[in-house]
């Protein structure tokens, strides 16, 4: 990442290949929040990526899009203070579904951020 803005989210930061979220959620460590499913593991690499997995249990495309969205950002927005090196997966329930930003942020935070 040469020089980058501190707040983008560039291809490189993020899990889009089937391989990689298997090896993540089945070698990670899974914490569980009301709305999410978390899966953290070691990448080796001097920054975190993330994937995001929103099934049709959540609701229909307009939702599992608007849920992926909101999760996107508090990782744009949070990274630099998210630990540095890890690949996490994010499984978003059926209850992700119509949740706001700051109540994703507050339910993510206390996992990734340990607020």
């Amino acid at each position: 990442m040469a020089s980058a803005p501190k707040f983008s989210f560039t291809k490189e930061e993020r899990l889009l290949k089937r391989v990689q979220f298997l090896n993540v959620t089945e070698d990670g460590k899974k914490l569980l929040t009301r709305s999410f499913i978390v899966f953290l593991k070691p990448n080796n690499l001097a920054f975190s990526r993330i994937g995001i997995t929103a099934s049709r249990k959540v609701g229909g495309a307009v939702k599992r899009n608007r849920v992926k969205r909101i999760v996107r950002e508090f990782f744009r927005l949070n990274k630099s203070r998210i630990e540095k090196g890890i690949d996490i997966v994010v499984i978003a329930k059926r209850e992700a579904a119509g949740k706001g930003f700051a109540e994703v942020s507050v339910e993510l935070g206390k996992v990734l951020l340990g607020k």
